[in-house]
Parts: structure tokens; C-alpha cells; sequence
């Protein structure tokens, strides 16, 4: 494929800024995923989003699960900007039966996942340990551990089987890392689903489905931040 300098513009795809030098970067120019296609959870914004729109870009075909019910205009929008198939199915990431039952309907309609992107998470009220509760506990644990553990044992079940290898990214989080106030539950979900990539990888390396684990960094998504626009982005 012809590589573009920084700067160069394709017609053909969209550009990214570069947040290093403030030149023009086109994803095209980085890689190729033409005949590949990507499963994202949490596909229809947020990081997931961007996730979505950067592999279209490169070629791939797209499969999003969305939250049952959840409306947007993303997924079309995307279709056309780009040119590439885009695949959306409700998915419930809090119950693994319904995991299971997606993966399955993705599977019966003929499509193959060359790439799955463990991405969904829930945003919402951060609590202190003495004022957690089972619930809400339980609603983190899922879907920021279990569900991408289910999609991987899913999704690691068919590349196997397909012989033709695969790629596993998983979003992690720094709170993995660096325990916090009010992350008593997410950060310690986070370094679990970090502890799981790695496991993958080594269970996985045999055959040649490669999994890696992505520590955002700050994301001037509106669904991430409590604060204002001009608050935000006077902390970036």
C-alpha cells in the first residue's frame, strides 16, 4: 500500500490530528486491515467510537454491540464516511447469557471477527468501600471483568478454530495501576481484566491470536468527565 507523509492529504479518508506536532496524520498511512473485521463492544461513542471510525479508516469491516435500546446515528454515519460495512447488534454486556446468544446470532449470520475490541464500560456514581453495595459492585465486576472474559472465550473459541489467527485488545485503565478514592471496585476490575490480557496472551500465543492490553490516556468524551467543557480542557 502507498504510505502518505505527514501532512500529505487522501481524499479518500478522513484525517487525525497529531497531538505531538499539530501536523495531519491519516490512519490509512499507519496500517492496513482491509479484509479484516472488528468486533467493538461500546462501538457506538466514546472510546469505542473512536476505536470504530480509526479501524474503519485502515479497511476493516465493522461489528458494533450496542447497549439494547440505544439510539444513534454513529453507525450509519460511519457506513458512509468510510465505505466499510458496519454491523450493529444489541448486546446486554451485564447478562453473559446474552453475551453468548449475540456472539452466536453474529456468527449464524455468517460473519467472521478477525479483531475484538473489549472496550464498554459504565460510567456513573464512584463510591467509597464503606458505601458500595452488591449491586452496584456486581454491575462493574460484569462488565468491566466478566464480559470481556466471556467475549474472549467466545471470540478466542472461533479464531482458534478458523487457523487464521486474531487480534485481542482489551481497555484497561491507570486506576489498574494506581489505586484511587472512590475506585474500589473499578480499579480493582481493571487490574484483574490487565491480569486476564496477560493470561490470554500466553494461553492464546499458540494460535497466533495475539492480545494486548491499551491504558488510555485522558479522553475529552463528555460520558468520562463530571466537570465542564472549558474545565476539561483547561486539565488537558
Amino acid at each position: 500500500m502507498a504510505y502518505l507523509k505527514i501532512g500529505t492529504v487522501d481524499p479518500n479518508y478522513p484525517a487525525v490530528s497529531n497531538p505531538c506536532n499539530g501536523d495531519t496524520v491519516h490512519v490509512s498511512s499507519l496500517f492496513s486491515l482491509v479484509g479484516r473485521t472488528a468486533l467493538i463492544t461500546g462501538g457506538n461513542g466514546g472510546i469505542g467510537g473512536y476505536m470504530a471510525r480509526g479501524m474503519a479508516e485502515a479497511g476493516a469491516d465493522i461489528i458494533i454491540f450496542k447497549i439494547p435500546g440505544e439510539q444513534s446515528t454513529f453507525p450509519d454515519e460511519l457506513g458512509k464516511q468510510t465505505g466499510r460495512k458496519v454491523h450493529v447488534y444489541e448486546c446486554d454486556l451485564g447478562d453473559s447469557e446474552a453475551i453468548r446468544a449475540a456472539v452466536a446470532k453474529v456468527l449464524e449470520d455468517g460473519l467472521t471477527v478477525d479483531i475484538l475490541c473489549n472496550v464498554a464500560g459504565i460510567s456513573g456514581e464512584f463510591v467509597q468501600v464503606l458505601d458500595e453495595n452488591d449491586d452496584h459492585r456486581g454491575k462493574v465486576a460484569q462488565i468491566h471483568y466478566h464480559a470481556p472474559y466471556v467475549l474472549s472465550q467466545l471470540i478466542g473459541h472461533h479464531m482458534a478454530s478458523r487457523q487464521k489467527g486474531g487480534k485481542i485488545i482489551n481497555i484497561s485503565s491507570i486506576a489498574a495501576f494506581r489505586p484511587q478514592t472512590r475506585f474500589s471496585t473499578y480499579g480493582p476490575m481493571k487490574a484483574a481484566l490487565s491480569h486476564l490480557t496477560e493470561t490470554l496472551a500466553t494461553e492464546f500465543a499458540r494460535y497466533n491470536i495475539q492480545v494486548n492490553d491499551l491504558v488510555p490516556g485522558c479522553v475529552t468524551d463528555p460520558s468520562l468527565f463530571l466537570d465542564t467543557e472549558s474545565s476539561t480542557a483547561d486539565a488537558l
